[in-house]
């Protein structure tokens, strides 16, 4: 197998940024790659562009299918793959120049390698150079919880032959954190993960992306995900310090799905009924309840009172302290 770099990118009505994510891939100073452009039934001129960009560059190939969302399209990407690793890139990014040459230098004899992000959240200031094992980050949620470590796809160097040893696949009914689900799987099957904090990948969210409009099965999506994460860190007992680094962790989750449903919700109506299916779940009230964690709901309150809706997380929390 040739040491190439798969680069995989799902573009659905992806004119406007389609250009500039490409072109920073042929920036990239590792010059072996190949670059799969994955169509999910654009309607504006993304197919054109794609066939396109082919037509230029022997490295790059295009598919269509019609549209089935990025989990299709990312796991028709992983089908045609044939590069030793594999990197994914959305198609409103950008890589930084040096990001595949970093990252393949980075993962060395390990089975994934991180890179840091350009991005405004802070998440990146947080990595430590590295490597470590599996077990040791699972004992130790106060630093590996970090979205770059086991959320993000993108920052991230991966081996095929892993992938498809084991099967890992985006999950196509899932519309939200997708990409968290894939790396939860991915990591399980890891030994060892090699970190660098240098910022390689250029992170961009924008209006209108699932994480910035209303989507009815958010809970659906979501709790599965917490289970699977609460599961990866509790392979053996945690220390009492990253116990309570993992309950922190947790409640911040919950919280920001509280807030996307406040924000995003198109009814009172709705979003009651949301927030009442996120109060069943164990983990959740767990994270509002536990003893430590009891002064918490002052900080959901002063939430609700800045949108307004104080009676609706008023009777969420009571919802949760019946459960």
């Amino acid at each position: 197998m040739e040491e190439r770099i798969s680069v995989i990118v799902p573009a659905y009505n992806s004119a406007a940024h389609l250009d500039s994510c490409v072109t920073s891939v042929l920036e990239q100073t590792d010059p072996c790659w190949e670059l799969i452009l994955v169509d999910d039934g654009s309607t504006d001129g993304t197919p054109a562009l794609c066939d396109a960009w082919t037509a230029r560059d022997a490295r790059i190939r295009s598919f269509h299918q019609p549209n089935a969302g990025v989990s299709a399209a990312r796991n028709a990407g992983l089908a045609a793959a044939r590069g030793k690793y594999l990197a994914f890139l959305d198609s409103d990014d950008r890589m930084d120049p040096r990001c595949l040459e970093t990252l393949r230098n980075t993962i060395g004899t390990s089975q994934l390698a991180v890179c840091g992000v350009q991005e405004d959240l802070g998440w990146s200031d947080q990595l430590t150079d590295g490597c470590w094992t599996l077990e040791e980050m699972r004992a130790t949620p106060s630093r590996f919880t970090n979205p770059l470590y086991i959320n993000a796809l993108w920052n991230k160097l991966f081996l095929r032959d892993l992938v498809e040893d084991n099967q890992i696949r985006f999950p196509q009914t899932v519309r939200r954190c997708e990409d968290a689900y894939f790396v939860e799987n991915y990591l399980l099957h890891c030994k060892k993960v090699a970190v660098t904090a240098e910022k390689r990948y250029d992170y961009v969210q924008r209006e209108g992306s699932a994480m910035h409009s209303f989507y009815e099965r958010v809970c659906d999506d979501e709790l599965p995900l917490m289970c699977l994460q609460y599961d990866f860190f509790h392979g053996a007992p945690l220390a009492p310090r990253e116990e309570q680094a993992f309950w922190d962790w947790q409640y911040g989750k919950v919280l920001a799905i509280v807030r996307y449903l406040v924000t995003y919700a198109p009814t009172a109506r709705v979003c009651r009924e949301q927030l009442a299916e996120l109060c069943d779940d164990p983990l959740v009230r767990q994270s509002f309840l536990r003893p430590a964690e009891l002064g918490r709901r002052k900080e959901l309150y002063a939430f609700a009172v800045r949108k307004k809706r104080y009676g609706l997380l008023r009777a969420m929390v009571r919802g949760l302290e019946r459960n």
